[in-house]
């Protein structure tokens, strides 16, 4: 099968595509990198003048990796993504919530190992308390790893209702809501999900 040859319009062409794909404007990607419009611009217009360290601090930022610029979220090569939700799938059919939470532990203590998050698309829950709850973590990873929020993270709806995912496993008092609260990141709080940091797992 032939390849395309690579060239810096193709190479432009797929910073455009991924940046487009994860939702980020070119003032966004570029404040998020530390770099001006105009090199985003120029970059993404194949100016060949562009300095090459740069370049490679803005592929990392949209998810490219080595070799051949594999995009890392590529749902044919090893997606550990596509794993971890199956797995949250599965368990949760099975209303295994104990495990469930150390699901969690494990998604973000990998997820910050590897330094981005592993959930790049939807988990596609039926339970919508999980769903919220993970695009919660999700954006917490993206804040500690300095990496873009996946959009359907970015997307999800603020619910009403407070996510506290260990009352699934038994009745939570209000003296250690009150606790748990206090020590919830406010990633988590914006999407008004309940757990404690620690919970989350450290790499």
């Amino acid at each position: 099968m032939e390849t395309s040859p690579f060239t810096v319009a193709s190479l432009a062409d797929k910073i455009r595509t991924q940046r487009g794909v994860l939702g980020l404007s070119q003032a966004t990607l570029a404040k998020s990198v530390g770099v001006s419009r105009k090199f985003i611009v120029d970059l993404e217009s194949g100016k060949e003048t562009v300095a090459l360290g740069l370049v490679f601090k803005v592929l990392k930022r949209l998810g490219f990796e080595e070799p051949g610029l594999r995009i890392i979220n590529d749902r044919g090569i090893n997606d550990r993504g596509t794993e971890i939700a199956e797995g949250f799938r599965e368990t949760l059919e099975a209303k295994d919530f104990e495990f469930a939470l150390r699901l969690i532990s494990e998604y973000s203590t990998e997820s910050l190992a590897e330094g981005r998050p592993l959930l790049a698309q939807s988990p596609e829950l039926e339970d919508w308390q999980y769903q919220v709850a993970l695009a919660a973590v999700t954006k917490w990873i993206s804040s500690q790893t300095n990496t873009p929020v996946p959009r359907w993270a970015a997307d999800i709806a603020r619910p009403s209702e407070a996510v506290f995912l260990s009352e699934k496993l038994y009745p939570v008092r209000e003296k250690m809501k009150k606790l748990i609260r206090a020590e919830t990141p406010p990633e988590l709080r914006e999407l008004n999900v309940w757990m404690r940091q620690r919970s989350l797992g450290t790499a």
